[in-house]
């Protein structure tokens, strides 16, 4: 009886279950969750293959270390331009694609800049703070700019004149800082208010390595940008992934070997003449008396040494009633190098 009264709870749940009420209950929450799944598909962004994401693989060793050099000579470019105290501190390059950096830098003083031979330009990007701190910095000011306004308004002649001077600096600075990795030269082309018009990529969505430096000048701060197209450094790629090896200039060479030579030529020394060499034995070395008399040739050429290195030949003689030596040969090729100033060249 127990069995037949739980089959027939069982049947009535079952019932209640597809009754139309639950049917509803039931359409209405698979409606809910298709659409909650929907808008979680719109969240979703396109990935587009053919287009270089900002993502570089390769850590672009040689360019950061191209970056702290620039940020050391800039500091000292700016100091004796506007004999304040100055600091550049650099920052990790970030690669962006060109609309990202173009959202950042709506603002900016934008300058194309051609590194030749790479082939393309790049941006010298340098902030409204930066151009108003130099200006009133140059015109006698403490570089104060809390209460100017910089958005939509353009840059007078003169401001232009002084951003052409901090560029100049830069571009010279940084083309020295290439030395030893890879041959540039800088070349200005023009400036330009927004970065739509600059075109020094072929889609917003190329990837730019994106350089930021902060510039603290007393106790204000701005920064300063360069912006270079992935496709520009890529064909050098495998030399700025590479530390770049230390080299000096030539012309460093010279000055150092100059100076290496002066004070080689300044330094005192010992001539010592060797007259002769005597054979002889413990024992008879044992038996000699004062007076006795040590018998040798006398040589026809003398070995001069410093300190035991020979350097010069030449025959034993006197000259007005002093004992000389008349040089024959220089025997040491670092003295003849010496003598016909080599390290001078």
């Amino acid at each position: 009886m127990s069995d037949k009264l739980q089959s027939t709870s069982d049947k009535s749940e079952s019932l209640a279950k597809h009754s139309p009420d639950n049917a509803a209950s039931i359409e209405k929450d698979i409606v809910q969750n298709y659409q909650s799944q929907q808008s979680k598909r719109t969240e979703v962004k396109p990935y587009d293959i053919s287009v270089k994401h900002s993502f570089i693989p390769e850590r672009l060793t040689a360019l950061e270390i191209i970056n702290e050099r620039f940020a050391r000579q800039f500091r000292i470019g700016l100091f004796n331009l506007l004999r304040r105290n100055t600091d550049v501190i650099t920052s990790p390059i970030e690669p962006k694609t060109f609309k990202e950096f173009s959202h950042i830098s709506a603002t900016y003083h934008l300058n194309l800049v051609h590194l030749n031979p790479l082939r393309g330009s790049c941006l010298f990007s340098f902030s409204p703070e930066l151009v108003f701190i130099v200006v009133d910095t140059l015109f006698g000011g403490d570089g104060h700019t809390t209460n100017m306004e910089t958005e939509g308004r353009e840059f007078t002649h003169t401001e232009q004149e002084i951003i052409r001077r901090v560029l100049d600096l830069a571009l010279t600075t940084y083309q020295n800082s290439w030395i030893d990795v890879y041959s540039i030269e800088t070349e200005y082309i023009r400036s330009e208010v927004e970065s739509k018009f600059t075109n020094i990529t072929s889609s917003p969505d190329d990837v730019v390595l994106t350089s930021t430096f902060l510039i603290e000048i007393g106790s204000f701060k701005a920064t300063f940008c360069i912006c270079i197209p992935y496709t520009m450094v890529e064909p050098i790629k495998e030399l700025l992934i590479k530390p770049p090896i230390e080299s000096q200039t030539h012309q460093d060479d010279n000055v150092w070997m100059s100076s290496l030579t002066s004070g080689i030529k300044q330094s005192t020394v010992e001539l010592v003449a060797n007259f002769t060499n005597i054979q002889t034995t413990v024992a008879k070395l044992l038996a000699l008396k004062v007076n006795d008399i040590l018998d040798i040739e006398k040589p026809t050429s003398l070995d001069v040494t410093i300190g035991g290195v020979p350097v010069l030949k030449g025959q034993y003689g006197s000259v007005n009633k002093q004992y000389a030596i008349q040089v024959e040969q220089i025997s040491n090729p670092v003295l003849e190098q010496l003598n016909e100033g080599v390290f001078n060249e």
